[in-house]
């Protein structure tokens, strides 16, 4: 059942809307989308842009607030045009209706799903991005979803346990960096030159050991480490000279910095923005309409197949650099 309600909310809200489609016209798709999980406006489930007082002279109008049979408010949805990706100035909105309606949970519906939360439970100042959900069919996210936010299954308990979930998991992603930090340390990989003299002082004597490693290197690398042309230092983007373009590689940085991080927010938001930086020191930007993008794309590979960006070609067009960015 929760599949069936999914990809029907899939169909509305990506598969059968134009890619220009406003925001008003897609207010409408997302009231059909509440319906299909039992929230209703003629029930009094669903407040459409209503109007709350803040203070002496100030309003604040969100896209939808939902409440339950007693009237009391349960979450606010922020919608935005699918079109655009959904960046931080919108999560900021949301945030603001959060914090004024004093609702632990928020929503923010366009290219995809994000769930926030603000509540006791997590001990930061913003809330938090507990899940990015995109619109594809029979995604066990999206399934998820619907059984927290549909009207039949709503509760407490569950969303409870559903954010514990998601702390746990990003907490785990926190500790996760900060050990490989720690490891990665100058200050530890001496350590190490430590263990191995201690692993071989029953068979040499120290003084050996000591010679034999001053003339090793000992490192450790992150073996998922990416070797791109944005790890150029960013004077080499300032002083034209010291950028060496002989091997014929134009310069290309990508926001968010690592190509998987950047590909994973490519698939969701099907839209980036491509800066070209000219010699003469003149830059154009245009978009990247990328939803013919696939998780078996390359993003690098993408963008150097473009005709200005081959070797031999982007020389003769004076071009030095180019900045891809996920939010504008």
């Amino acid at each position: 059942m929760n599949n069936e309600k999914w990809n029907e909310i899939c169909f509305l809200l990506s598969d059968n809307i134009r890619t220009d489609i406003s925001e008003s016209d897609f207010e409408q798709n997302v009231v059909q989308a509440l319906r299909v999980l039992d929230w209703k406006e003629y029930s009094g489930d669903i407040e459409v842009r209503p109007s709350f007082q803040v203070g002496a002279a100030n309003r604040i109008t969100p896209d939808f607030v939902i409440k339950n049979s007693d009237n009391r408010k349960l979450f606010v949805i922020e919608i935005k045009q699918p079109n655009i990706p959904l960046n931080s100035r919108f999560q900021q909105q949301l945030f603001s209706y959060m914090r004024q309606l004093k609702l632990e949970y928020g929503i923010l519906i366009g290219q995809g799903i994000q769930i926030f939360y603000d509540g006791d439970l997590a001990k930061q100042e913003d809330p938090i991005l507990l899940e990015t959900i995109k619109f594809t069919k029979d995604n066990e996210k999206g399934l998820k979803f619907v059984e927290l936010f549909a009207k039949e299954s709503f509760n407490q308990e569950s969303l409870k346990s559903f954010t514990l979930n998601g702390l746990k998991k990003i907490n785990r992603r926190e500790e996760h960096k900060n050990l490989t930090k720690k490891i990665l340390a100058e200050s530890y990989q001496e350590k190490i030159s430590e263990l191995i003299k201690q692993d071989f002082l029953s068979e040499y004597d120290g003084e050996l050991i000591e010679s034999v490693l001053t003339e090793l290197k000992i490192e450790i690398k992150n073996k998922n480490a990416e070797i791109t042309q944005t790890e150029f230092p960013k004077s080499q983007f300032k002083e034209q000279r010291i950028v060496d373009y002989s091997n014929g590689i134009l310069p290309i940085e990508l926001k968010p910095s690592s190509e998987s991080d950047f590909k994973r927010r490519l698939l969701l938001t099907k839209t980036a923005y491509i800066t070209t930086f000219y010699k003469n020191g003149t830059s154009k930007q245009k978009v990247w309409n990328a939803n013919r993008f696939r998780e078996s794309s390359g993003v690098l590979g993408n963008l150097r197949s473009r005709p200005e960006f081959r070797n031999g070609k982007w020389q003769k067009l004076g071009i030095e650099k180019v900045l891809v960015s996920i939010d504008k």
